[in-house]
């Protein structure tokens, strides 16, 4: 019995060979259209990506989009407090900031931006 274990001894690679061989020749219809799905799939995976690449390009070379400047605050360096924050966006704002609290400034920005 040992013998007969030993002799059907099988790596990974020659049962995905074997069950490959078994699938053609059992089942060739099937194949076909399991190939057509698939490459429909992939024509309209394209497509698709196609479509999007287009768009993106379209965006880019855009020339009203790149004619817009930023003109929020410039900000060269990481904020660690939030009254830094305040006065950041108070002063792109050309609000005063002088003297006042907190709670007054969020109130001036909120105001402005409305």
């Amino acid at each position: 019995m040992d013998i007969m274990i030993h002799a059907l001894d099988i790596a990974g690679s020659e049962w995905f060979i074997i069950i490959l061989t078994v699938i053609i020749v059992l089942v060739p219809s099937k194949i076909t259209n399991i190939s057509k799905t698939i490459g429909k799939f992939i024509g309209e995976f394209e497509k698709t990506k196609n479509s999007f690449m287009e768009e993106k390009n379209n965006l880019v070379n855009d020339q009203s989009f790149n004619n817009q400047k930023y003109k929020g605050p410039s900000i060269q360096r990481p904020i660690s407090s939030e009254r830094e924050k305040l006065e950041i966006i108070a002063k792109s704002l050309n609000l005063d900031i002088e003297n006042k609290t907190d709670d007054e400034l969020r109130n001036m920005i909120s105001s402005h931006l409305k």
